[in-house]
Order: structure tokens, then C-alpha cells, then sequence
């Protein structure tokens, strides 16, 4: 198997997924009670762990090769949306709350802030200076711990989450192909089985990227 990075900024950058029947895409736990079937997680962390390295790409494209469930097409292209619009939306409100949270605690952090440069002033003119400088020392440290990590969470802690958000979208909305035959036959893991079958050799051009997940 050929593997070469595609150019960032340019192309289609393409992951195989490899199984030997559809149904393997799916979860077969699945406790939702609609009739809409929701994604493997194995499956979605293999292609959440391909395409982050692919963020530079133009266009995400998924291909799904099996030599069963060919009835089981349709069902797989909805699932992959619906499964990603799903942990759109979650990361999306996970992501306000942290910087709901994040303005809640700076504005805390801020008034014990205060209460700490003011208790200064007042113990500074009350007690002896070595005692004075001691409990000094201590209110400032106290000042500003109180803000470092409000002000970080603000600064830095929603970018992951942002990230992930993003990418969920561009999964959600990504081209799904699936190709059903002779060619997924022990090209993947097959049914009840951990065991890696080596996939057969392909080729990638500069501006895709195939890996296959087994």
C-alpha cells in the first residue's frame, strides 16, 4: 500500500474503510429506539483519526469497500451524516458552556482579585512589617491564581473543542462512497473476528491519502 501526504490547501483527501459486510459499519448495540441505524464508534474513531491529519485538504471524500450489504448503501451514507451532526451539535454545546463557565469563573477570579490588593493595603498599615510582608507575598500569589486559570480557559481552553466542532461539520458534510464486490473480499475484518487481513496494494496520488481500516 502506497501512502503519500496530499497537499495541504489542495485536492481530495480520501480514507478506505474495509469490511467484509456493511452490517460492520453499524453499531450493533445501538440502543436508540428509532429505526435510524448509528454509526460503529470504532469505525467513526478510525475516520475522525485519518481525516485530522488531512485538515489542509479542500475536500473530504469517504470510501467503504465490502463484498456484502449492498442493501445496507443507502442506509450507510445517512448514518455517517446524522452520526456527525450529532457530535456537532454535542461538541457545539459542550463548547459554549466551557466558555460560559470560563466567563463566570474570570469574573469570580476578578473579585477575589480585588478583595486581595485591598486586603494588602489594610493588613500592610495593621501589622508589623515582617509579618506584614509575609501575608503580603501570600495575597498576591492568592491574586493571581485566582485569575491564571479563568484567563486561560478563556484564552486556550475552547480552541480543542472549536477544532473538533469544526471537523464533526466537515465529516458530516463529506462525500460517502460506497463500492460493494469481489474487491472488499478479505480486505477487511471479518465478522466476529479481530484478526488483520492485509489489504491489496492501491495507489495514491500527491493530493490523496488512502489507509484502510480493518
Amino acid at each position: 500500500m502506497s501512502h503519500r501526504r496530499e497537499r495541504r490547501g489542495r485536492g481530495t483527501a480520501t480514507v478506505s474503510v474495509h469490511v467484509h459486510n456493511l452490517a460492520q459499519m453499524f453499531n450493533s448495540l445501538d440502543p436508540s429506539p428509532f429505526w435510524d441505524r448509528d454509526l460503529d464508534r470504532e469505525a467513526a474513531e478510525f475516520i475522525e483519526e485519518e481525516f485530522s491529519d488531512k485538515r489542509g485538504s479542500r475536500h473530504w471524500r469517504l470510501t467503504v469497500h465490502a463484498s456484502e450489504g449492498a442493501d445496507l448503501t443507502e442506509d450507510l451514507r445517512s448514518a455517517v451524516g446524522r452520526y456527525y451532526q450529532r457530535m456537532a451539535g454535542s461538541t457545539r454545546r459542550l463548547l459554549r458552556e466551557q466558555i460560559r463557565l470560563g466567563q463566570l469563573s474570570l469574573l469570580g477570579g476578578s473579585a477575589i482579585f480585588l478583595l486581595s490588593m485591598s486586603a494588602r493595603r489594610i493588613l500592610s498599615t495593621l501589622l508589623p512589617h515582617g509579618t506584614s510582608r509575609l501575608l503580603d507575598e501570600g495575597l498576591i500569589i492568592l491574586a493571581w491564581l485566582a485569575l491564571w486559570r479563568p484567563a486561560e480557559s478563556l484564552v486556550y481552553g475552547w480552541v480543542p473543542l472549536w477544532r473538533k466542532w469544526k471537523m464533526y461539520q466537515r465529516l458530516a458534510a463529506m462525500r460517502v462512497s460506497v463500492r460493494v464486490g469481489k474487491a472488499g473480499v478479505g480486505s477487511g475484518r471479518l465478522p466476529g473476528s479481530k484478526q488483520e487481513v492485509p489489504a491489496p496494494p492501491s495507489t495514491a496520488s500527491s493530493e490523496q491519502d488512502e489507509r484502510p481500516w480493518a
